[in-house]
């Protein structure tokens, strides 16, 4: 269960959910309009985060600088792994 914390309370997320059922209940129309716009924006600026991110590791994974870096790195490793400890 996900928790949440408000002014040194915690709120599950059913009890979010209610409070938000309420706040959107007794707000202006404008209110709502801005409320939804602003959980919409989120949501969207999170899948287009997370779908640029992907991009850029499939960029990664042929990029010969980087991979190359990720050589050294791992030959790095590969002498401390070896060692006795």
């Amino acid at each position: 269960m996900v928790k949440f914390v408000n002014k040194n309370r915690i709120m599950t997320v059913t009890a979010i959910r209610e409070k938000l059922h309420d706040l959107i209940d007794t707000v202006s129309d404008r209110q709502v309009k801005e409320i939804y716009s602003f959980a919409e924006r989120e949501i969207t600026d999170r899948e287009a985060d997370k779908r640029r991110k992907i991009e850029l590791m499939k960029q990664a994974a042929s990029d010969p600088m980087f991979l190359a870096d990720m050589k050294e790195i791992n030959d790095d490793f590969g002498v401390v792994d070896s060692e006795n400890i």
